[in-house]
């Protein structure tokens, strides 16, 4: 592909992943270099060496294993050797990702040779496909019935439109469902269970991280309301300067007992705070732009109520005073 992003066929990828580690990472690093059709490649065995750390001769024997199987098609061989990758015929089968998995960002040890050192080929068909679940819209990140942090909330007060929320986190839980359900009552060495046998390593690779959402109730598939970052985070502590301020309310004393507060619209009633975790590296599609955008929005939309709320009832409270 031209852009910064490439595609692999879903079922094309896990069938070489039934070949082994390396015929697995080589896919991966020829699909990298296709053209816009997702198939034509003149990416081989030297690149999937300076991309992978494969060796070159491992490198053209996993080739030949794709070939075999049907993965690959030579269509010019040669010192300069030019391929066609399988692709699903279904549009929807198609897993987009992002370049920086191969080439890495910056100095960074590329994902692709960090997860083939890694050494587990459990976990690098596991992360690939987790690109394939991802919905950034509906769960700013991997699906919460994989993975989610709950949190204990309490209402704190009432302030104007919105009500003010005061959240103590729990444990993360992860379910051993899709993709994961072969995880199920299994265990690892470092004392993983189920799905987080995949998922604490990519964790601990730096290729899954967690963020915050404050959404409309505690259920799995409840819709987000505002992403928990540090703009929104100000605003909420403008908003108990405010109120410290304004010397008006009984929960002053609330400020200190929980670790993260957050605001919902009155009709609103059961909002919480959640925890997901996200894939770090993302392809730059249409549709990723169009995530960052709402996410954009809802933090805009969050932060000026805060700002909007408190203007409105400093402007009452001085009419009231004079």
């Amino acid at each position: 592909m031209t852009g910064k992003f490439f595609a692999v066929g879903r079922p094309q990828f896990i069938q070489a992943c039934h070949l082994g580690m390396n015929p697995a990472v080589a896919f991966l690093v020829m699909a990298r270099g296709t053209r816009a059709d997702n198939s034509t490649t003149s990416w081989s065995a030297l690149a999937i060496d300076n991309y992978s750390g494969v060796a070159r001769r491992r490198a053209k024997k996993a080739i030949e294993l794709l070939t075999n199987e049907g993965l690959v098609e030579a269509i010019i061989k040669g010192s300069r050797p030019k391929y066609k990758l399988a692709k699903p015929g279904n549009h929807d089968d198609l897993i987009w990702l992002p370049n920086t998995l191969v080439d890495g960002a910056g100095k960074e040890i590329p994902p692709i040779m960090k997860l083939r050192e890694y050494g587990n080929l459990e976990i690098l068909e596991k992360f690939i496909l987790l690109y394939h679940e991802q919905d950034l819209e509906a769960d700013g990140g991997i699906p919460r019935t994989i993975a989610r942090r709950d949190f204990r909330r309490e209402r704190i007060g009432e302030i104007g439109p919105f009500n003010l929320f005061g959240f103590c986190p729990a444990a993360w839980t992860a379910s051993s469902v899709g993709i994961f359900s072969g995880c199920k009552g299994r265990g690892d060495e470092n004392g993983c269970e189920g799905a987080w046998i995949i998922l604490e390593p990519l964790m601990k690779m730096g290729l899954l991280e967690k963020s915050l959402y404050v959404c409309e109730s505690s259920e799995k598939e409840s819709e987000l309301i505002y992403p928990v970052v540090a703009e929104t985070q100000d605003a909420i502590e403008e908003l108990w300067e405010w109120a410290e301020q304004v010397n008006r309310y009984d929960f002053l004393d609330k400020r200190e007992e929980f670790e993260h507060f957050g605001i919902a619209l009155q009709h609103i009633p059961n909002a919480c705070l959640t925890g997901c975790l996200r894939l770090r590296y993302r392809p730059h599609t249409s549709k990723t732009s169009k995530w960052w955008a709402s996410e954009q929005a809802k933090i805009q939309a969050m932060v000026g109520i805060i700002r909007n709320s408190c203007h409105v009832a400093s402007g009452f409270q001085r009419a009231h005073q004079g």
